[in-house]
């Protein structure tokens, strides 16, 4: 098993964009830009969801727990179509710790280690955003925003990231993003659809993403689907139980 497959699930994205003439409008220096996007504020998280994962001819599905604790901690099961759990994570803020149930081993490692594996910057916020369909950044006085037929474009600057996120102007939800990691190129991709009601929030059933990155061989595309059927906001706190068995192994 890859050490970093855990993480694939939940980071990668789909290859989409718009091009189009665009008239970008940025704000003044200190001035914080005006954009109606719904984004997702919450205590506590947590979606039962499908996850279909594709990498060349490889595919693998199975059944994902997620739970969130805002800007803490991302915690998540995945199971097999045989309803068994084969891998457990937890992140958080600089950390993922994940265990391997079927090869009884567990893996330690931090997002400077996935960023270099895919020459793209990862991090706890993007993988918080990407979740939830919020921004991946927040507005601010660099925020470019153009106004089109249908969407909404604001063009922001995180790093060495160019994000580009897509607001539908019916209901005020992100439904495309594109992330570019300006010194390589690599880029990612967000698609969200069928949105449905989860407490006072719009919340996207579908997510599909990729991950499109060099590699020796050539470019790679790595491809997640992922189908929220149980979604819920919660304020009241949620268990994280995560414990590594003591005859489990470090992976090396």
């Amino acid at each position: 098993m890859n050490k970093l497959t855990p993480i694939l699930l939940i980071v990668a994205a789909a290859l989409f964009f718009t091009s189009c003439k665009k008239e970008l409008i940025s704000t003044r220096a200190g001035e914080r830009a005006i954009v109606d996007v719904e984004e997702i504020d919450f205590d506590y998280f947590l979606t039962k969801t499908k996850v279909r994962y594709i990498e060349g001819d490889k595919q693998v599905n199975g059944t994902a727990n997620i739970r969130i604790k805002k800007d803490s901690v991302i915690w998540f099961s995945v199971s097999p179509s045989i309803g068994i759990e084969a891998t457990r994570v937890m992140l958080t803020k600089d950390t993922a710790i994940v265990i391997n149930r079927m090869d009884k081993e567990y893996y330690v490692f931090n997002f400077n280690e996935i960023s270099r594996f895919f020459d793209f910057k990862i991090d706890f916020d993007l993988i918080q955003s990407i979740l939830l369909d919020n921004l991946i950044r927040p507005v601010d006085g660099d925020t470019k925003i153009a106004k089109e037929e249908n969407y909404i474009l604001v063009k922001q600057e995180s790093g060495p990231l160019e994000i580009q996120s897509y607001v539908l102007g019916d209901n005020k939800k992100i439904e495309t993003v594109l992330i570019k990691e300006k010194k390589t190129d690599n880029f990612m991709t967000l698609k969200y659809s069928d949105y449905k009601q989860v407490g006072a929030y719009l919340f996207p059933k579908i997510c599909q993403v990729n991950l499109t990155y060099k590699a020796a061989k050539g470019p790679l595309v790595t491809s997640i689907y992922l189908q929220h059927n149980r979604a819920e906001i919660s304020d009241k706190p949620l268990k994280f139980p995560f414990k590594i068995p003591a005859k489990y192994e470090a992976f090396k």
